[in-house]
C-alpha cells in the first residue's frame, strides 16, 4: 500500500516482468482459433487500438507496482472507448460505461490510469501533440477527483439514485459541441431490433427470418448449436428478474449466429440470437462469454464473491461481469442476466452473461473529434468512473487521495504520458511479430 502522501510512487512506470506479446499469444489459447487473426489485424490499426486489446498486459504491468490499497469494485477496462450509448427500460437515452467483462475488486487508481492513457493516445492517434495529450491526461484526473470530492459529501443513497441520461451529459460539454454530439446520439437511437432484422437477416423458404452469414465476422457455428442453445436459454432464464422470465415466454428463438465484437473481445465467444413474439416482432439477445478477468489473471487481485456483496455464492464470471455492470451503472440492461459451466467445443467449460443487443447502442466517433471535443468526452468519461467508483463504501479513502489537487494531476498526466510511450512501443513490436509470421493476421475486418 502507497499512502496518500506519496503519490510520486503511486504514479511510478511500471518495472516490466513479461512481454505483453506472450500475454496475447497466452489470451489467444482459450479463443476461438479461427478469429485470432482479425484479433491481430484489429489491434494491429493504431497504437490506440492496440491499447484496446491489451487491458491484459496493463493489469500484468500495474500488478508491478505497490498500488493504493484502496480495492473497491472497478471496471477492469475502463479505456474511454469504454462508454458508450444505450436505452434505459424506461426507454430513455443513456451514456455511461457499457463493458464490464473485466470488472472485479482492484485498486481505484487502475481504472483511472487506464482511462487517463487511453485520453493521451486518442489524442495522438488524431494527430494531437504530446503536449496537448498529456494535458487531456491531466484533465482526465481533474474531472474524476472534482466528482469523487463531490459525491462524497453525498449520502450512499444520494449517490445511488444519481441517474445520468443524454441530458446530463449535454449539461456537462460546451454549447458548440453539442450538434456533433446530437448526431452520435441520433445514429444511436435508430439501433434496435427492427433495424437488426432488416440488416442481419433474410427469410427463408418456410417464411422464417434467418440471420446472414457474413464470415468471419458473422457466422453459424458449432459451437453452439440450436438443441444447445434451447438448454442454455433455460439456465440464463433462471438468473433473469421475474418480470423479464415471464415477458420472455411471449418469445421463441428463431435463429443464432457466432459475431465477432470489439477489439479485444475478438475470438471469446459472442453470440448474436434472434427471438420473436407471436407478431413476429424480433428481439435480438446477445450471449457474449465471460472468461477470468485479468484483474485476477494477470493483476494478481484475489477475487471473490464477498467482494460484490455475496459472501457465500460461488464466484462464476458471468455473474461477476452482471455484478459488476449492475453496481457501476446509474441503470442497467433489464435483461441480463448468466449462464455459468458450459462445455466447450475444446474441451473444458465457460460462462456466459447475457444481455440485449442492439437497443438504441451507440458510441462516440473519437477519431471525429479535435482537442477540445476530447476534452469534453474526456470531462463527461471521467465524471461517470467516478459515479461508478463512488458506489463503493471505500469512497472516503478515494478522496483521500483525490484531495492532493494539482500534484495529482500532473503526476498522472506524466504516467499516461510515459505509459503511452510504452504502448506505442509495444505496438511497433506487435507489427514486426507479424511482419516476420509469430502472429497471424486478418485485416480490414
Amino acid at each position: 500500500m502507497i499512502p496518500r502522501s506519496d503519490i510520486e510512487a503511486l504514479m511510478a512506470p511500471p518495472e516490466r516482468e513479461i512481454d505483453p506479446l506472450d500475454i496475447i499469444i497466452e489470451q489467444n489459447k482459450s479463443r476461438l482459433t479461427e478469429l485470432v487473426p482479425v484479433r491481430h489485424g484489429r489491434m494491429s490499426e493504431s497504437p490506440f487500438t492496440y491499447y484496446r486489446g491489451t487491458a491484459g498486459p496493463m493489469a500484468a504491468d500495474l500488478a508491478t507496482r505497490p498500488n493504493s490499497g484502496v480495492m473497491p469494485l472497478i471496471c477492469g477496462d475502463a479505456h474511454i472507448g469504454n462508454f458508450g450509448y444505450f436505452a434505459s427500460p424506461e426507454r430513455n437515452l443513456l451514456f455511461d460505461l457499457n463493458d464490464f467483462d473485466e470488472a472485479g475488486r482492484g485498486p481505484f487508481e487502475w481504472d483511472l490510469k487506464r482511462l487517463a492513457a487511453s485520453v493521451y493516445l486518442a489524442a495522438t492517434d488524431n494527430g494531437e501533440s504530446e503536449d496537448t495529450a498529456t494535458t487531456l491526461a491531466e484533465k482526465t484526473s481533474k474531472y474524476y477527483r472534482r466528482t469523487i470530492l463531490r459525491m462524497n459529501e453525498e449520502s450512499a443513497l444520494e449517490r445511488y439514485y444519481t441517474k445520468v441520461n443524454t441530458d446530463t451529459f449535454e449539461e456537462l460539454i460546451k454549447e458548440e459541441y453539442k450538434p456533433l454530439f446530437d448526431k452520435f446520439e441520433k445514429k444511436a437511437r435508430t439501433r434496435n431490433s427492427e433495424q437488426a432484422l432488416h440488416k442481419f437477416t433474410v427469410t427463408d423458404e418456410s417464411g422464417q427470418p434467418r440471420l446472414v452469414d457474413q464470415p468471419p465476422l458473422t457466422m453459424h457455428h458449432d459451437e453452439i448449436g440450436d438443441d444447445a442453445l434451447q438448454e442454455l436459454w433455460k439456465h440464463y432464464l433462471y438468473s433473469a428478474r421475474p418480470d423479464i422470465r415471464y415477458l420472455l415466454r411471449n418469445f421463441r428463438l428463431r435463429d443464432h449466429v457466432l459475431r465477432v465484437v470489439g477489439v479485444g473481445s475478438v475470438g471469446t465467444r459472442c453470440f448474436i440470437a434472434l427471438l420473436q413474439d407471436r407478431l413476429k416482432n424480433p428481439l435480438f439477445i446477445q450471449i457474449k462469454e465471460a472468461q477470468d478477468t485479468v484483474l485476477h489473471s494477470y493483476g494478481k487481485i484475489e477475487q471473490t464473491s464477498e467482494s460484490l456483496g455475496f459472501p457465500d455464492r460461488p464466484m462464476g464470471n458471468g455473474f461477476r461481469v452482471v455484478a459488476g455492470q449492475r453496481v457501476m451503472q446509474s441503470q442497467s440492461d433489464p435483461f441480463l442476466g448468466w449462464i455459468e459451466g458450459v462445455p466447450t467445443r475444446a474441451g473444458g467449460t465457460t460462462d456466459y452473461y447475457v444481455r440485449q443487443f442492439r437497443d438504441m447502442k451507440g458510441s462516440i466517433n473519437l477519431s471525429a473529434l479535435d482537442r477540445d471535443g476530447l476534452k469534453q468526452t474526456a470531462k463527461v468519461c471521467a465524471s461517470l468512473l467516478a459515479r461508478a467508483h463512488a458506489q463503493s463504501r471505500h469512497i472516503d479513502d478515494i478522496a483521500v487521495y483525490c484531495e492532493a489537487d494539482k500534484i495529482f494531476d500532473q503526476h498522472l498526466g506524466k504516467w499516461a504520458h510515459d505509459y503511452a510511450q510504452i504502448c506505442t512501443r509495444d505496438f511497433h513490436a506487435m507489427k514486426e511479430a507479424i511482419d516476420k509470421g509469430r502472429l497471424p493476421v486478418q485485416y480490414a475486418l
